[in-house]
C-alpha cells in the first residue's frame, strides 16, 4: 500500500468515526444546509449555564405532540443522539443506567433523535429498550431543538433544573458521566 492510499484511508477512517455536524447519515446523500453550522454556533453562544432552556415542540416516539415545557417541574436530562453515531451507540449504557438510578423521581431523560429516517429510529429505541421519554423531527441537522440549542456534535447532554434552567450544557456522557450523575442528584436533593 503507498503511503498516499494509506493516508487517504487513514483520513477517510477518521471522518467516518466522528459525529460532528457535517456527518452523513447513510439514508442522506446530501449535505446538511451551509448555515446550519452559523446557526449551531449562535444558538449555542446565546444559551449560557443559568439561562431557561428554549422550548420546543416535536414528536413523540408514538407520533403525539409533545413540548419542553410540559416537564416544568421535572429535572431534565436532554440527550441528543442518532442510531447512526457510533459514540452515541456506546453512550445507551450509560443513559440506561442513569435513568434507572432516578427514573422513581422528578427527573425525566429526554432522547432527541437527529435520525432522518423515523422508522429506524423507533425500531432502534424499541429493540435496545431504551425505556425513557423519545422525540424526533426527522430532520436530520436540520432539527429544530439542535439548531435551538446549538448542538454541532452527537452525543451532547444537556441537564435542567425544575424551573428549566440550563445547569449543564453540551456535555459528552462517555466523557462525563460522573458529573451529569451528580448534577441529577444536587438537583433532585432540592426542595
Amino acid at each position: 500500500m503507498s503511503l498516499i492510499t494509506f493516508s487517504i484511508s487513514l483520513i477517510a477512517s477518521l471522518i467516518l468515526i466522528s459525529c460532528g455536524g457535517t456527518k452523513q447519515d447513510t439514508a442522506t446523500p446530501e449535505p446538511p444546509k451551509e448555515d446550519v453550522g452559523q446557526q449551531f454556533t449562535q444558538a449555542n453562544s446565546q444559551l449560557d449555564i443559568g439561562s431557561k432552556a428554549p422550548d420546543f415542540k416535536m414528536n413523540d416516539i408514538e407520533g403525539n405532540p409533545f413540548t419542553l415545557s410540559s416537564l416544568k417541574g421535572k429535572v431534565v436530562m436532554i440527550d441528543f443522539w442518532a442510531t447512526w453515531c457510533p459514540p452515541c451507540v456506546r453512550s445507551i449504557p450509560e443513559a440506561k443506567s442513569i435513568w434507572n438510578a432516578f427514573k422513581k423521581q422528578d427527573f425525566v431523560l429526554l432522547g432527541i433523535s437527529l435520525d432522518k429516517d423515523i422508522n429506524v429510529w423507533k425500531n432502534y429505541v424499541k429493540e435496545q429498550n431504551m425505556t425513557w421519554s423519545h422525540v424526533a423531527d426527522g430532520q436530520f441537522w436540520d432539527n429544530a431543538a439542535a439548531i435551538q440549542y446549538g448542538v454541532g456534535s452527537i452525543p451532547s447532554v444537556w441537564i435542567l433544573d425544575k424551573e428549566g434552567t440550563i445547569v449543564l450544557k453540551d456535555v459528552n456522557p462517555l466523557a462525563e458521566g460522573e458529573k451529569i450523575r451528580s448534577t441529577i442528584s444536587e438537583l433532585l436533593a432540592k426542595k
